[in-house]
């Protein structure tokens, strides 16, 4: 059941949930992150970017007939309201501040577009989502979040490859939180002031770890989400939990699985 309605300043819990990329999420991770959010008080939650995987509608796919599927777009948009944000919705308090982040898989019906005109409208997927009606505040593609001092970003724009957390700190000059890479990693960087002091995050997925189009090659991609847990104006703390086997750990409690 959700938590109490009664809005308060601190401290405040938010849960940010990296590349889910439906409909190949990781259904054991996303039930241990259901469970964590039915247990504890949530006072925002934030997806922040490839919510939607779009492989029907991507760039990548086309001439490729194998990899689409008649009606895919509708049924994952479908599936992604009745796997998704029913249940996570079902569990949040009224007053709870909900963010969607546009990443590069959301761009890709942007580049659709470019295309085919045509369809203007018709993969508007804010509207599709019924976003708006459900609360639900759109960053996008491109853009970020500032969560009490924290820079939240999908990370699209600060590149992959190693190091991607130094990257991500060295452009922005402020803490900053990122997903796409789907893996976890954390810098810090100093500046020439004593408060000068700011530390960049990627979060793992909540995604399969072995992606079809990866066609079996290793990879260093870890399920888990993040958790930013505020007790004044710019002070928090950060948490990267990883998920293990539909599991993970936190504040002396274990998640997810039979308990």
């Amino acid at each position: 059941m959700p938590k109490s309605d009664k809005p308060q300043l601190w401290p405040k819990r938010y849960v940010l949930l990296p590349d889910i990329h439906y409909p190949y999420f990781q259904k054991a991770a996303w039930k241990a992150v259901l469970d964590f959010i039915s247990r504890n008080r949530c006072d925002g939650v934030l997806l922040t970017g490839d919510q939607l995987d779009n492989q029907n509608v991507s760039h990548h796919t086309q001439g490729k007939p194998l990899l689409r599927q008649r009606g895919g777009y509708q049924k994952d948009i479908d599936g992604f309201i009745h796997d998704i944000l029913n249940p996570l919705e079902k569990l949040l308090p009224k007053n709870c501040l909900k963010i969607f982040i546009k990443g590069n898989h959301e761009r890709m019906l942007e580049d659709l577009l470019e295309s085919s005109p045509e369809l203007e409208g018709a993969l508007d997927i804010a509207k599709n989502l019924n976003l708006k009606s459900r609360g639900w505040q759109v960053i996008e593609v491109g853009g970020h979040y500032n969560l009490n001092g924290i820079l939240v970003l999908h990370g699209d724009s600060i590149g992959s490859a190693d190091h991607v957390a130094k990257k991500l700190v060295d452009a922005t000059c402020r803490t900053s939180i990122m997903g796409h890479v789907h893996r976890f990693s954390a810098y810090t960087k100093v500046g020439v002031e004593p408060a000068d002091k700011w530390a960049g995050y990627t979060m793992p997925c909540l995604t399969t770890l072995a992606p079809q189009y990866a066609r079996g090659r290793l990879n260093a991609f870890l399920n888990g989400f993040g958790i930013v847990e505020s007790w004044g104006p710019k002070r928090n703390n950060v948490y990267i939990p990883i998920i293990f086997q539909g599991k993970f750990s936190y504040g002396g409690k274990t998640y997810g699985g039979s308990r």
